[in-house]
């Protein structure tokens, strides 16, 4: 493939354009990484190299590369490949971390020996994935006003670049496997931060807002279905239902990966549901047919998962209750699967229900809910005979 096939290319952005600052490439770069319509263009490109026995990604660009990395199907069936939220963290992190290779673009041309003009991604080095993840640890500067990434954040980007540069190097477009140079990071069981409540500071939470039906019912599904806020923020009046067979109510939800799942939903939180239809004047019996979102914004828009989340965490924080204080960061509403994990354990359920009903894939990351809950039951000091002594 020639320079001038490459450069007409719908993904190629011309990084020498002088007409746009770098702030401007970088946001037309991820304006095109978001844009899912060129994947038929990608293939084509490739096609043709493999039609004229030439390696697949031959004449492709760094850019080129990144969008072939998150768009390009790798299954037959779709449920297997990237889905919407898993693409958007892609794009992410893999924007930032192109961004921080071309603001340092001056400094490449220097550092690399042989340097290979026209891509950054070539010239990366050993050093280079080292400084990088220390760049992670303790210079990146967070919104929120800290430096550095916390263990969590830090090891999900280091898994998509290391991901990504490792494929570099399969594909041949890179010729080291410097993807090995980065440092573990796996999350210890002592890293993971602690996300307790207990059954008397959920009940106050949500009795605060006994007279708030929005906040009143988010709060009550949460802790009693232990949903992702995103399941939540995604479903529809349609998606409840009543199965006469298990006499209960249920609302169906796409769970990562896009699996589906049906969240047994108690009759006190039905109510509450209905409680804040009624009170944004929208129909509260059910209906298959109803397509309005369960929880609105006040323009009856459905809400975006992050935006809900933000909600959620502010609303609990406007409370001011004494335990807050205390808690290690904001209470977010992640803390509410751990709380519904605690509680059903608490209650009897089997560890395998409590897994399959919070979607996990292994029940090690179920354990992690309950580490500390465990850990004291399983306290051989209880079966010591204290009388003895």
């Amino acid at each position: 493939m020639s320079n001038d096939n490459q450069n007409t290319s719908p993904l190629f952005i011309d990084r020498n354009n002088k007409q746009l600052t770098p702030v401007q490439k970088m946001n037309q770069l991820k304006e095109v990484l978001t844009d899912s319509s060129f994947v038929s263009d990608l293939q084509v490109q490739i096609d043709n190299n493999e039609k004229h026995q030439r390696n697949a990604f031959e004449g492709f660009t760094d850019e080129m590369m990144m969008y072939a990395f998150i768009h390009k199907p790798s299954h037959i069936k779709d449920e297997y490949n990237k889905k919407g939220n898993t693409k958007k963290e892609y794009i992410r992190d893999l924007h930032q971390f192109f961004s921080l290779l071309y603001n340092s673009r001056d400094f490449f041309k220097e550092d690399v020996l042989n340097y290979t003009e026209g891509s950054l991604l070539r010239n990366l080095e050993k050093r280079h994935i080292r400084r990088y993840q220390e760049w992670l640890k303790n210079e990146a500067q967070l919104k929120n006003g800290k430096i550095g990434y916390g263990m969590a954040t830090m090891a999900r980007k280091v898994v998509i670049i290391k991901s990504f540069l490792k494929w570099l190097f399969q594909v041949e477009y890179i010729q080291r496997p410097i993807y090995a140079a980065f440092l573990n990071n796996e999350i210890r069981i002592k890293d993971r931060p602690v996300r307790d409540l207990t059954y008397e500071q959920v009940k106050a939470l949500i009795d605060f807002y006994e007279y708030h039906p929005f906040n009143h019912a988010i709060l009550t599904l949460l802790a009693t279905t232990g949903l992702r806020i995103d399941e939540i923020a995604k479903s529809t009046w349609s998606d409840l239902y009543y199965d006469p067979r298990q006499n209960n109510c249920y609302l169906k939800v796409i769970a990562k990966g896009g699996k589906e799942r049906h969240a047994l939903i108690k009759e006190t939180v039905f109510e509450r549901l209905q409680k804040l239809r009624i009170r944004k004047r929208l129909s509260s019996e059910l209906d298959p047919n109803d397509q309005s979102p369960i929880f609105t914004t006040n323009r009856g828009n459905s809400y975006n998962a992050s935006d809900f989340s933000r909600y959620v965490k502010n609303m609990i924080k406007q409370t001011k209750f004494e335990f807050l204080k205390y808690k290690p960061k904001d209470v977010t509403p992640h803390w509410f699967r751990h709380y519904f994990a605690q509680e059903a354990h608490a209650s009897g359920a089997p560890l395998l229900y409590i897994q399959n009903t919070l979607d996990h894939k292994k029940s090690e990351t179920t354990e992690i809910y309950l580490k500390g809950i465990m850990k004291k039951e399983n306290d051989a000091a209880q079966y010591v005979d204290e009388s003895k002594y």
